[in-house]
């Protein structure tokens, strides 16, 4: 049985949920500390919970988003998770929010995950919106991944470090949070839609056979689990 499991009837009520959560992270981080920080996941899953975010009255001026993990290429590349973010986040982006690349210019991927950890770690992320894709992976803690047991190394120094998954669609070249990292974040939702996806969460979770597992940690938020079919 998933742990903290909210069901959905349809993908758009999950979307409308999904952006009401966030909203209400952010402010009461805002509350709390003055500034407020979320950090989003790519793919078209949850495009529809960014555009009905950006469409609330929130104090964007004091609101950063920064990004769960990115392929390696130019932010203006269609597989861009920033792209994405900016693009379905428009409105909040214009009101005064800002967003936090995690691609810089640099010549390997190495040296632009070495600028983004320096830029990253200084973060307090206040809530993270998981995904999962089809193989269990989230953020990119891709299975059989090189880099897999330091992206999952709970004491880990690193924020933000380069991962290789030559299976992972758009680029193999990623930059990725680490768990670490995650295990500071002030709340984690994991949003997935689908049969398939359920199922594979709830083998992950007992089989311990895929990345996404590692999402469920008592060192780390205790992840909201939000489906639709």
């Amino acid at each position: 049985m998933i742990p903290n499991f909210e069901t959905f009837a349809s993908r758009p009520a999950l979307m409308k949920a999904g952006a009401a959560r966030l909203a209400a992270a952010l402010e009461d981080a805002i509350r709390r500390h003055g500034s407020a920080c979320a950090a989003l996941s790519g793919g078209s899953t949850p495009e529809p919970a960014y555009r009905d975010l950006a469409t609330m009255p929130l104090d964007w001026p004091k609101i950063t988003f920064a990004l769960v993990d990115e392929r390696f290429v130019s932010p203006t590349d269609t597989a861009s998770n920033q792209a994405l973010i900016q693009r379905t986040l428009g409105p909040a982006f214009d009101a005064g929010a800002r967003l936090l690349p995690m691609v810089f210019t640099a010549a390997t991927v190495a040296a632009s995950a070495d600028q983004a950890d320096a830029t990253y770690a200084p973060l307090r992320i206040d809530i993270a919106l998981m995904g999962m894709g089809e193989d269990g992976h989230t953020a990119s803690w891709f299975p059989g991944s090189r880099e897999l047991g330091s992206a999952l190394d709970l004491d880990n120094s690193r924020t933000v470090i380069a991962a290789h998954a030559p299976q992972a669609a758009g680029a193999a070249d990623r930059l990725t949070l680490t768990r670490a990292a995650l295990s500071r974040a002030g709340a984690l939702m994991l949003v997935i839609t689908g049969d398939d996806k359920r199922a594979k969460l709830e083998s992950a979770l007992t089989q311990h056979d895929a990345p996404v597992s590692a999402l469920f940690n008592d060192r780390l938020p205790a992840p909201v689990v939000m489906w639709a079919p």
